[in-house]
């Protein structure tokens, strides 16, 4: 005899049908989300990098990511958390951008001092050209102007970004030390000065006039000069040279 709790079995089918019906619609709606908050932040990065972050509005960011104004406040509280998640959302992918930079530092066969001086030139043409590229400029720029409004945004991003690299450099400096191809002392001091002597003087004029970029001809002079510089200071006497 059936039991009086047993449910006919086209019911059973009917929930179990609704209960899909209802996670899809669930994950179509966390989709649909997603894509909206991604297309605020797209809109609102490309404000802040190019009005500044005073003269950015909500409605202009709800405007071009063409959401409206309660849906960009339903994924951020105000301008500030918006400013914040974009400024350390870019800054948090910055370890994976120094490791394709410093890539050539780790290759096995740097032996002579040859061997290094190359390998330098290509670190500091790679430092020269992902220095300057204008979103990264663009960026810098903005922490640099919002860092007393934000002290803790702006040394949140040199620790992970400028800081970081010299790190990563001062690393591999000192196993080309242990090579006895180099003699250092301090080693995250010769690094910052190795990326002062390459960025210096591009990254300067680049401040000033973001649209100028050196010539093929001026970004190996300017990366061979400067490693030729750094190694007259810390190459070690008596170095295997060929």
């Amino acid at each position: 005899m059936p039991s009086r709790n047993a449910r006919p079995a086209g019911s059973r089918q009917r929930n179990d049908e609704e209960q899909v019906h209802l996670r899809a619609e669930a994950i179509s709606g966390d989709r649909r989300s997603a894509r909206k908050r991604q297309a605020i932040m797209d809109a609102a990065t490309a404000l802040f990098l190019r009005d500044g972050y005073r003269s950015t509005s909500m409605d202009q960011v709800a405007a071009d990511a063409v959401v409206s104004k309660p849906t960009v406040y339903s994924h951020f509280e105000d301008k500030e958390q918006l400013f914040r998640e974009i400024v350390l959302g870019v800054t948090a992918n910055s370890e994976r951008i120094i490791t394709e930079l410093t890539s050539t530092l780790y290759a096995s066969d740097i032996n002579t001092v040859a061997d290094l001086r190359v390998v330098l030139i290509d670190l500091a043409r790679r430092y020269i050209e992902g220095v300057l590229r204008p979103n990264v400029l663009s960026l810098r720029r903005l922490v640099i102007s919002e860092a007393e409004r934000f002290p803790d945004l702006a040394r949140t991003y040199y620790e992970q970004a400028p800081s970081r690299a010299i790190d990563v450099v001062a690393d591999a400096l000192r196993r080309f030390e242990q090579r006895g191809l180099l003699d250092l002392g301090d080693a995250r001091l010769a690094a910052a000065q190795f990326a002062y002597l390459v960025l210096g003087i591009p990254q300067d004029r680049a401040q000033f006039c973001p649209t100028e970029r050196p010539t093929p001809a001026e970004l190996d002079r300017l990366a061979t000069q400067a490693v030729r510089v750094f190694l007259s200071a810390y190459e070690k006497p008596g170095a295997n040279q060929a």
